[in-house]
């Protein structure tokens, strides 16, 4: 590992809470990386917690749950925290209940639906964009012809791809663009990472302070950039999109770059 910021390698020692990304850092295409369930393994046998953060909207919790049960981890549901439940449950707590007109899956409307919306294909009062792979046509005409007519216009990230064992495939943002090209206007919200506050909210729940949270994750625009925003210490793996050329063409540096996750777990192993 490389620690590049000032004292990361005592910092690292000393961190109480992990939060990770899922797809790029911890797993790829719903399989987990080598490493990664000794990452787990070495967290709690330091006494220390662990937590996924991602802004795939794709999946509902259970699914995640179930994804990881395959691979050999059970976890609490209070452990997952997805950018698609915590958008549903935002605009809830400042709007009501809503009529939402979602491009997404029925996985991710049945999340607005939990939250206590009103998933509608005609005459919406907001427009949520998602990551979608049953995206067609008709979908992004009707949002485009919504969002046209001033409708409130959502993203639940910024994410322009998402990584998969054959290459990049597009995201939220990539599929919001087309939108924002079409109609001239740009998302009033966009929700996930890297926006600090719903990082905030997992630190919170935890009881855990800044300095002894670190963000795990593969992109720096969105997961290392959460981190630095919120003022805790981040480690870039690079098993996903960012390569470490990118971090001077960015110009966004995390505290650490580790080859993978084995690596880190492999750090907390050693550490004592």
């Amino acid at each position: 590992m490389k620690f590049l910021s000032k004292d990361a390698r005592r910092k690292l020692k000393d961190i109480e809470l992990f939060v990770l990304d899922i797809d790029g850092t911890f797993s790829i295409s719903g399989k987990f990386f080598e490493g990664s369930l000794k990452f787990a393994v070495n967290v709690e046998r330091k006494s220390k917690k662990f937590v996924f953060l991602t802004n795939n909207s794709n999946k509902s919790l259970e699914e995640y749950l179930e994804e990881f049960e395959k691979n050999g981890l059970f976890l609490d549901s209070e452990q997952v925290f997805t950018a698609g439940i915590e958008t549903a449950e935002y605009l809830y707590e400042k709007f009501g209940s809503k009529k939402i007109y979602i491009v997404g899956t029925s996985a991710i409307k049945d999340i607005f639906e939990r939250a206590g919306h009103k998933v509608v294909e005609h005459d919406p009062e907001i427009v949520v964009v998602t990551f979608d792979k049953s995206l067609n046509y008709e979908k992004l005409a009707k949002a485009s012809t919504f969002v046209s007519q001033g409708k409130l216009f959502v993203i639940t990230n910024p994410d322009l791809n998402c990584p998969s064992r054959d290459g990049p495939v597009p995201d939220t943002g990539a599929i919001a663009s087309v939108i924002v090209q079409t109609t001239g206007r740009k998302p009033d919200i966009v929700f996930g990472k890297p926006e600090p506050l719903i990082l905030e909210m997992v630190m919170k729940k935890f009881n855990v302070q800044k300095h002894k949270t670190c963000v795990v994750g593969d992109r720096l625009y969105t997961d290392i950039l959460l981190g630095i925003r919120a003022e805790v210490l981040t480690i870039l793996v690079l098993t996903g999109e960012a390569k470490e050329e990118d971090v001077h063409r960015l110009g966004i540096t995390p505290d650490i770059i580790a080859n993978d996750i084995g690596e880190i777990a492999d750090f907390l192993g050693d550490s004592e």
